[in-house]
């Protein structure tokens, strides 16, 4: 299948369901089929439903932010959409003191939903372990050492020195711009936005020859072998020959079942 005929089926397929991606099996459904409850369980952590995708420390209580409890299940009147690292969700009920029922939930604090992703389980976690092996965990907006960046409206193309290297690494997968620029033109990706990277790093491991041996993993075995393929790609992890600081495959797995328990 050709990328001009990909692109167009991933664009037919937002368009029908709003969400989600078509052209490989793993990238299709993004709602449950038949007449499937729609929710969320929060996590084990207190948090909030926000008007806007802003800090919630910035929000004004019941205007702006209601607290959603921990381990509470929260039924909705559509399926939840994926929006970089939240979701949009529309609450079935009104919650108590809140003056809106549609916003957004960090997607870590959630436990549980009836989502199913625009990408499988198995990649939704490998690339949660991608972003914990190279420290941007659930931030989309990190230029290497941690540096902040404030716009998504293309890669920041900005190099950083720290710890004896020099680099443009940026987002939540570390992506240089030179790398980003490939994979931008191929995909035809318009912006740096949270769900541009995310795209791009599936991207990446389908070059890398990694696509089917994440989607197969099953035990630690294969775990390896999937870290194994994108070892070029992200200097953090197992077999990386680039001389940085690497993390185990063990702790690296140990992470990966963390994450795909969200999913």
């Amino acid at each position: 299948m050709s990328i001009k005929t990909i692109v167009a089926s991933i664009l037919s397929a937002f368009a029908l369901v709003a969400c989600g991606q078509a052209g490989e099996p793993s990238l299709a459904l993004t709602a449950e089929s038949g007449s499937v409850e729609s929710f969320i369980v929060i996590g084990s952590q207190d948090t909030f439903l926000k008007k806007t995708i802003a800090d919630s420390a910035t929000l004004a209580f019941n205007e702006e932010k209601c607290v959603l409890p921990s381990g509470t299940k929260i039924k909705l009147q559509t399926q939840p959409s994926p929006e970089g690292s939240h979701l949009l969700v529309n609450t079935a009920e009104m919650l108590p003191e809140c003056e809106f029922s549609r916003g957004y939930v960090f997607r870590a604090h959630v436990e549980k939903s009836s989502l199913k992703t625009i990408f499988s389980a198995n990649m939704m976690a490998f690339l949660d372990t991608i972003a914990y092996a190279e420290g941007t965990n659930s931030s989309y907006d990190y230029i290497f050492s941690f540096v902040k960046f404030y716009s998504f409206a293309g890669h920041p193309r900005r190099t950083i020195c720290s710890g004896g290297y020099c680099s443009d690494a940026s987002g939540r997968y570390q992506i240089k711009s030179t790398t980003w620029d490939e994979v931008r033109r191929n995909l035809g990706l318009t912006d740096f936005s949270p769900e541009s990277q995310d795209r791009a790093a599936v991207q990446l491991i389908k070059w890398r020859g990694g696509y089917d041996d994440v989607e197969r993993i099953v035990g630690m075995n294969d775990f390896d072998n999937a870290a194994y393929t994108v070892r070029y790609e992200w200097a953090s992890f197992p077999h990386s020959p680039y001389g940085q600081p690497t993390h185990s495959v063990s702790k690296l797995w140990s992470k990966f079942k963390e994450f795909k328990a969200r999913y």
